[in-house]
Formats: structure tokens, C-alpha cells, sequence
């Protein structure tokens, strides 16, 4: 038994690192529009998507609260191969993976963009991600999962206390709770 534990721990921290290095991971945002000082999850970001579920062809308006201290917000939307789909309207900057508007008054508490959805039938849950940007360019990102009519709806990634019913976030968060989970099992076992 001490030979299984001791080859455990080293397949777990390499399976921990190749999920942080994993090029799919949905906050490690490395696009034309900005550079990120630093990226957070919001755990709650009071981001609405209208309507909430997922149709194609279809304009939505995607909103998120903001304050003064924002000075921009860059938006992308996934489909559920990671693929970049859709379209901004009336975006300050367009990038290879995401549209980059800046906060035209600092009194603004809302901002709202549109996204029309493509017209491919073959799409069933779309990702929009915000990524609301702070004057020392630090990101707050807020996901929202909409779902094609008739599937179970789930409406914004949180995380939850108890690591059994948290939604994932990304393969970073993800890692770094399985080696959590696994280290706290070796130091108590």
C-alpha cells in the first residue's frame, strides 16, 4: 500500500499540471483585442443573456452590471466544441476570438451588447463568456451557459462550497481542486 500511495502522488501533480497546461482552458484568454494583468472568476457576476435559451439566428442582448472602475468588456461566445461562433454588433475592436468595447461614460451601470446567434441547426449549448476589464487592465470573466429549447437549462457557472456539487469552471480551477482533494486524502490517511 505504501508503494501504490508513494506512485500516486506523482501521477496526480502530473495529472494536476497537464490540466493546467491545457490549451482548452476557457480563461486563458490570449487574443489581439487585450492583454490581461491578471484574469479572476466572478462567482457571481448578475450577467443576463436575453432570451435565455439557446435558438439560431437569433439577436441577443447579453448585459452585465458595471462601475466606474471598468474601462472595458471583451465578449466571445463558444459553442460546444470551443468553437468561436456568432457575432458582435457594434464592437469597438474585432479580434481573431472575441470584440473588444470600451466604457464610453464612467457612470454607466449596465453595459449591453448584441449577439446574433449563426443559423447551424447543429449547435446545442453555446458559451457567452464577459471578461469586464479594470483600468490596470484586471479581468473579472462571468460565464453563461444557454442550451437549445427541450435540453435542461443551466444559466451561470458558481461555485458552490461543497467541491461535490460545484460546477467546473475551467481545467485550471479543476486541477487545482483535484489536488486539493488529493492531498488533503494523503495527509489524513
Amino acid at each position: 500500500m505504501a508503494i501504490l500511495g508513494s506512485l500516486l502522488l506523482p501521477l496526480g501533480l502530473f495529472l494536476c499540471l497537464g490540466l493546467l497546461c491545457s490549451p482548452a482552458s476557457c480563461i486563458s484568454h490570449n487574443d489581439n483585442c487585450m492583454l490581461f494583468s491578471k484574469v479572476i472568476v466572478a462567482t457571481y457576476s448578475g450577467m443576463h443573456a436575453n432570451p435565455n435559451v439557446y435558438k439560431s439566428n437569433t439577436v441577443y442582448t447579453v448585459s452585465v452590471p458595471v462601475n466606474n472602475s471598468i474601462s472595458s468588456v471583451v465578449l466571445r461566445a463558444l459553442d460546444q466544441h470551443n468553437s468561436v461562433i456568432g457575432s458582435w454588433q457594434k464592437a469597438d475592436k474585432y479580434c481573431s476570438s472575441s470584440v473588444l468595447y470600451h466604457m464610453k461614460s464612467p457612470h454607466s451601470k449596465l453595459f449591453e451588447a448584441k449577439w446574433v446567434s449563426p443559423s447551424s441547426r447543429n449547435i446545442t449549448t453555446v458559451e457567452l463568456q464577459v471578461f469586464t476589464v479594470d483600468f490596470h487592465n484586471m479581468a473579472r470573466v462571468s460565464f453563461k451557459i444557454l442550451k437549445r429549447n427541450g435540453l435542461k437549462l443551466t444559466t451561470t457557472r458558481t461555485t458552490a462550497k461543497s467541491s461535490a456539487n460545484r460546477a467546473f469552471l475551467s481545467p485550471m480551477s479543476d486541477a487545482i481542486q483535484i489536488l486539493l482533494v488529493f492531498l488533503t486524502s494523503k495527509l489524513l490517511f
